[in-house]
C-alpha cells in the first residue's frame, strides 16, 4: 500500500514532560498521509495517516490526539505495534486544499510526543469505470471467431449481472459492448429465447447500448454512410424503449466533424472516445482529459465530447495474462470464455489511477473530481468476472475515490449534469490520423467511395420512380452494412506477415468490399427492372435537384450497334463521339432537376463535326489550353481565361507522379520517366492525350488528360499496374496552382472545412480527407479540384512519411502553412500492424481540376463535386415509358437534396437537403402531381417533428442539413 502514501518530512517537534532526576532518550513519531478516503465511525469519508513511533516507551495505554484549529480527535490505540499505526482525520480535512495539522502521540499524561503535518489536498474522486472488450473485427483472430467471443460475452455479461443485482451501487455489473454489431449478430443468428432473453437485459440495464455499428473511420464515411452508422442503435432504441444517446468510438485517434450534425439530430448527445493511446495517434492524446461541448459546423448542433484517455489499463494491468493466449487461436473451443481470478483484486486499477489521479489533481485544465476510465482485458478478449467483486470489495475498504462500474451515458451525463455549464465550447474537425491505412488496399478503397454514392443515388432513383411502393429497406441496410463494414478501421491481423491466418482475414474484410458492390447492382436492377426494355431508347436519370448538363457514356453493351444519338423529345441529333475504349459518348444538355430526358439510339451515322486540334502534347478546347511536359508527363501549363493555373515554382506541376522511399523527405521522390504521349481521343466531343510511362513501384503508369467541349474542367485518369512490395512506399500525386496563399475549404460529411482554421488543435495536419472536393482560392481565382478515389490528401509538401508507430514524434505538424500545393496521397504500406503490407495490379486514380475566375463559391464547388462522383444515369427502356418529375427545389442554389429514401412500406419518404452556405438559407420544395398529405421538418432521426410545413418552406442552417419527411 505504500505507493497510496504521501510521506511528510517536516520538522518535527519534540516536547516531554518527564521527572527532574530522568534521562528520557530523544524520541519522534513518522506521519504518512494516505490519498485515499477511508470511512469513519460517524460514515462520513475521512483520510487516513499512518504514525510510526520512534521510542522505547510502552504504548498499552497511549492514544493519538489529532488537532486541527480549535477542533481535537483522539484515537486510542487498537495495537501494541509502534509502526503504521492507523488514524482517521477528521471528514473535511484535505479536500479542497492543503491542510496542517498537530498529530500528538499522547504516551501517558506526562510524555507527549507531537509532530505538524500538512495533509495535501486530495480530491473526493468518483471513477466511473466502463467496461467493454474492444471489437476490432478480425485483428486478433478470423471474423467469424471475433463475433463468437462477442456473443459469448453477452451471455456471460447477462448471467454475471443477473448474479450481482442485490450488490452496492457502482458494484453491479452492466456490460458495454462497445458498438452494436455484436447484439445484431446475436439477434440475427442465436435462437428467440435467447435473443427474448438479451432484449430483456437491455430494458432492465444490464447490456448497455452505445450507439454505432462499428468504430469506423468517420472521416472516409459520405454523407449518408454517417446515418446508416447509427442506423441499428437507433433501432433497438425502438425495440427496448431504453434510450441510445452516446456514441462511443474506440482505438481510432480523431473523429470526423460531421458526426456532431448526424448524432445531434438523431438525439445521440454524446461522443466517447477511448483511443489507441500510442500507435500513430499524432497529437491525439493532447486532447484527452479535456471534455468539451463539440459544436457542429452549422453552429447549432453540439454533442459532448471526452477521450479519457486510452482504453488500454485493463489490458497493461491484468489483460495481458490472457490476450496472448487467444491472439491467432482459431480453434474456437480453446478460446478463453472469461476472465476470472483468485483474487479479484490482484491486478486492479491501483497502478493507473495512482498515476493519473495526482496528475488529474495538478492539472490546470481538469477541475473535476469525476475519473473516466475503461477496463478491457485487451482487443476481442472475454469480460473479467472479477470487476464486480473487486469494486465491491474496493468500496467497503475505501469511501474515495468511489468506483461506479457504469455505462457510457452514464459516465458521460454525470460530466453533463454536474459540469455541462462549465465546458468551453469548441468548433472544428477532429482530423484522423488512421485514414492512411486506407491506402493500402487502394484499388478496394478507391471503388468504395464511388460504390457509396451509388447507393445514395440508387435509394433516390427508387424514391424517384416509385414513390408510393415499399422499397427492399432489408436489402438496402444489408448494403450499408457491408459498405460500413469496409469502412470500418480493422482490416488484417495483428501481425500481417504471419499466414496464412493474415489472408483469410484479408479477404473476408475484402468481401465487405465485394458484397457492397454486388448488393447495390443487384438493388439498381431492382428499381428499374419495370422500366428496363430493349428499345433503342435510352433515360436519362437526373436524382440532383439542378438542372445538369454533361458528357454521358454508354457502354458497348448497350450502344455498339448504333452510330449516333438523338434527343427524343426534337429529334435533333446531340454531338456524339464513339470513344477508344468502345462507349458511346454524347452531350446530355439541360436534364430537369430530378427528373429524366429521353435519347434515341440511331444506326445513322454521326453528322461529322468539327474536332478541336491536338497538336503534340497540347489540348485545347478554347476555353482550357493544357500542356503537358514531354520530360515529366506532368501538366506543365493549363490555361483558363488567359490566366495561368499552375504553378512553376513549385517541387511538382499537375498531375505529377511521385514515388516516395519510406521516410524519405519530399525531395527525394522519383518521378515517372520514358515518357510516351500519344492520342487517345480525338472527336467533336472529347479529347485525351495517354501519357505512358515508366515509374518507380509501378510494371507501368499511364496517365490520361482530357478536356470536354464547351467545358472548363480538365480530367486526370490514372492507372497503375503497381509491383508488390513489402519496403515502405508511398505514391503520391502532385498538383500545384498558380495560387497567391489561398485558403483551402474542404467538403466533409455535413459540413465544409477551413484548412487549419477549422480544425481542432489535436488533429491530423500530415495528412487530411476529404468528402468529394477542396478549394484553393484567392482574391482573384480559384480551383475545385475531386479527387474520386482517394480520400488522403496533404497540403504543401508531401508529409504523409511518417512511419512506426512515432508517439510524441516531432515530425506531427502542429499548424499547416498557406500553400497552393495539394497532394494526393494515392497508396502507402506505412502500417506495421492491421493493414496489407503490399497491393499489386491495376489501380485507377481520377481527379478532375475546374479553374474558375473571382472568389470562391461553396455552392459552385459542391455541385461540380457531386456531379463528378454521381453522374447522371443512362437506363434503356422501353419505347413508351415517360417519366415526369414530381418533387422540384427552389431557393438558393447552396442548397440541395442530398438524398431521397422510401420508408414505412411506401408510404413515407425522407428527403435530406443540404446547404454549404454561410448563412442559414430558406427554400421552397414543391410538387406537381401529388402532394403529400404531411410534410414535418424530423428533430430527431426520421420520425415527423410537431413542426408541419404547410407551404413547402424549409429553413436550412449555414453548414448543416434538414431532414424533411413526406407522408404519403
Amino acid at each position: 500500500m505504500k505507493s497510496l502514501f504521501i510521506t511528510v518530512t517536516l520538522l518535527s517537534i519534540f516536547s516531554v514532560v518527564a521527572l527532574a532526576d530522568s534521562k528520557i532518550p530523544e524520541e519522534s513519531i513518522d506521519c504518512q498521509v494516505a490519498r485515499y478516503y477511508k470511512y469513519r465511525a460517524d460514515k462520513q469519508a475521512g483520510r487516513q495517516i499512518f504514525v510510526s513511533y520512534n521510542g522505547v516507551k510502552p504504548l498499552k495505554n497511549a492514544y493519538i490526539e489529532v488537532v486541527a484549529g480549535d477542533r481535537k480527535e483522539q484515537t486510542p490505540l487498537s495495537t501494541g505495534r509502534p509502526d503504521s499505526i492507523p488514524v482517521l482525520l477528521p471528514a473535511d480535512l484535505g479536500v479542497s486544499k492543503d491542510d496542517t495539522i498537530l498529530v500528538n502521540l499522547v504516551l501517558n499524561k506526562k510524555n507527549t510526543i507531537s509532530k505538524q503535518v500538512v495533509v495535501p489536498y486530495a480530491r473526493q474522486w468518483t471513477v466511473y469505470i466502463y467496461p467493454h472488450s474492444h471489437v476490432d473485427i478480425g485483428y486478433t483472430n478470423t471474423q467469424a471467431n471475433v463475433e463468437l467471443i462477442h456473443k459469448r460475452n453477452l451471455e456471460y455479461a447477462m448471467e454475471l449481472a443477473e448474479k450481482t443485482k442485490d450488490y452496492p451501487d457502482g458494484a453491479r455489473f452492466v456490460w458495454n459492448p462497445e458498438v452494436t454489431w455484436p447484439i445484431e449478430r446475436y439477434l440475427k443468428t442465436e435462437s428467440k429465447e435467447k435473443c427474448d432473453k438479451l432484449i430483456r437485459a437491455i430494458k432492465e440495464g444490464q447490456i448497455a447500448v452505445d450507439a454505432g455499428y462499428v468504430s469506423t473511420n468517420t472521416s472516409s464515411a459520405n454523407d449518408e454512410e454517417l446515418f446508416e452508422l447509427f442506423n441499428y442503435g437507433k433501432k433497438l432504441e425502438k425495440l427496448t424503449g431504453k434510450k441510445v444517446e452516446t456514441m462511443v468510438q474506440v482505438d481510432i485517434p480523431g473523429v470526423s466533424w460531421g458526426v456532431v450534425p448526424v448524432a445531434s439530430q438523431l438525439g445521440i448527445p454524446y461522443c466517447l472516445a477511448l483511443f489507441n493511446g500510442t500507435d500513430r495517434v499524432g497529437l491525439a492524446h493532447e486532447i484527452s482529459f479535456k471534455p468539451f461541448w463539440w459544436q457542429g459546423a452549422d453552429g447549432k448542433s453540439k454533442v459532448l465530447f471526452l477521450q479519457p484517455g486510452a482504453y488500454t489499463p485493463g489490458a497493461h494491468n491484468k489483460g495481458y495474462m490472457f490476450w496472448p493466449k487467444m491472439a491467432g487461436q482459431t480453434d474456437p473451443d480453446k478460446l478463453l470464455r472469461v476472465v476470472k481470478t483468485d483474487n479479484p483484486r490482484a491486478h486492479f486499477i491501483d497502478p493507473y489511477i495512482n498515476q493519473m489521479l495526482p496528475e488529474l489533481e495538478k492539472a490546470d485544465y481538469y477541475p473535476y473530481d469525476i475519473f473516466p476510465m475503461t477496463w478491457c482485458m485487451a482487443d476481442n478478449t472475454p469480460i473479467d468476472y472479477d470487476l464486480p467483486e473487486a469494486v465491491k470489495s474496493w468500496n467497503e475498504e475505501f469511501a474515495f475515490p468511489h468506483l461506479k462500474i457504469c455505462t457510457a451515458t452514464e459516465m458521460m451525463s454525470a460530466f453533463d449534469h454536474k459540469y455541462g455549464d462549465q465546458l468551453p465550447v469548441l468548433k472544428g474537425d477532429f482530423t484522423e490520423y488512421w485514414t492512411d491505412g486506407l491506402g493500402s488496399k487502394a484499388a478496394f478503397t478507391g471503388h468504395h467511395r464511388e460504390v457509396k454514392e451509388d447507393l445514395v443515388q440508387t435509394e433516390t432513383l427508387w424514391s424517384m420512380l416509385k414513390p408510393e411502393t415499399a422499397a427492399p429497406r432489408t436489402a438496402f441496410e444489408e448494403a450499408w452494412r457491408n459498405v460500413i463494414l469496409g469502412t470500418e478501421h480493422t482490416w488484417a491481423y495483428m501481425n500481417p506477415s504471419q499466414q496464412p491466418i493474415c489472408d483469410i482475414i484479408l479477404n473476408v474484410k475484402l468481401d465487405y468490399f465485394r458484397n457492397s458492390d454486388k448488393m447495390q447492382k443487384e438493388l439498381f436492377a431492382e428499381t428499374v427492372k419495370e422500366i428496363t426494355g430493349e428499345s433503342a431508347t435510352i433515360s436519362l436519370f437526373n436524382t440532383s435537384s439542378w438542372t445538369r448538363s454533361e458528357v454521358v457514356r454508354l457502354p458497348e453493351d448497350i450502344s455498339g450497334k448504333y452510330a449516333s444519338v438523338v434527343d427524343a423529345e426534337t429529334g435533333r441529333e446531340v454531338t456524339s463521339q464513339r470513344l477508344s475504349t468502345g462507349e458511346l459518348a454524347f452531350w446530355a444538355e439541360n436534364v430537369g432537376a430530378l427528373g429524366a430526358k429521353q435519347y434515341r439510339l440511331s444506326t445513322k451515322p454521326a453528322k461529322k463535326q468539327a474536332s478541336p486540334a491536338i497538336k503534340d502534347n497540347v489540348l485545347d478546347n478554347g476555353l482550357v489550353r493544357v500542356v503537358i511536359s514531354q520530360e515529366t508527363g506532368d501538366v506543365v501549363s493549363l490555361l483558363y481565361d488567359g490566366e495561368e493555373f499552375v504553378d512553376s515554382k513549385s517541387m511538382c506541376a499537375i498531375n505529377s507522379y511521385r514515388y516516395l522511399h519510406g521516410n524519405d523527405e519530399g525531395s527525394r521522390a522519383t518521378k515517372a520517366y520514358n515518357i510516351k504521349i500519344r492520342v487517345k481521343e480525338n472527336g467533336p466531343l472529347v479529347n485525351s492525350l495517354l501519357v505512358e510511362s515508366d515509374a518507380e513501384g509501378c510494371n507501368s503508369l499511364h496517365r490520361e488528360v482530357s478536356v470536354v467541349a464547351g467545358q472548363s474542367y480538365v480530367s486526370f485518369n490514372n492507372v497503375l499496374d503497381k509491383i508488390a512490395t513489402t519496403d515502405k512506399e508511398g505514391v503520391h500525386f502532385g498538383f500545384a496552382f498558380d495560387l497567391d496563399r489561398p485558403v483551402i475549404h474542404v467538403d466533409l460529411p455535413w459540413g465544409v472545412m477551413e484548412v487549419e482554421k477549422d480544425q481542432l488543435a489535436e488533429g491530423n495536419r500530415n495528412w487530411l480527407a476529404l468528402q468529394r472536393w477542396l478549394n484553393l482560392s484567392d482574391n482573384e481565382k480559384n480551383v475545385t479540384w475531386c479527387s474520386l478515389n482517394a480520400c488522403a490528401f496533404e497540403v504543401g509538401e508531401m508529409s504523409a512519411n511518417i512511419l512506426g508507430g512515432a508517439f510524441k514524434s516531432p515530425e506531427w505538424i502542429r499548424k499547416i502553412k498557406p500553400s497552393s500545393t495539394i497532394y494526393s496521397w494515392a497508396l502507402n504500406n506505412h502500417w506495421h500492424t492491421n493493414f496489407a503490407l503490399s497491393q499489386d495490379g491495376s489501380i485507377k486514380f481520377e481527379y478532375r481540376v475546374q479553374p474558375a475566375k473571382g472568389a470562391y463559391k461553396a455552392a459552385d464547388a459542391n455541385r461540380f463535386g457531386m456531379e463528378q462522383i454521381r453522374p447522371m444515369i443512362a437506363v434503356p427502356v422501353d419505347q413508351q415509358f415517360t417519366y415526369s418529375p414530381n418533387m422540384k427545389l427552389s431557393g438558393d442554389e447552396s442548397v440541395v437534396v442530398s438524398m431521397i429514401k422510401t420508408i414505412e412500406e411506401g408510404k413515407s419518404q425522407i428527403v435530406r437537403l443540404r446547404s454549404v452556405s454561410d448563412n442559414d438559407q430558406v427554400v421552397f420544395l414543391a410538387w406537381d402531381t401529388k402532394k403529400p398529405r404531411r410534410v414535418s421538418l424530423c428533430k430527431s432521426g426520421e420520425e415527423p417533428g410537431s413542426e408541419q410545413i404547410a407551404d413547402g418552406k424549409i429553413r436550412v442552417p449555414a453548414m448543416g442539413f434538414a431532414t424533411v419527411r413526406l407522408d404519403w
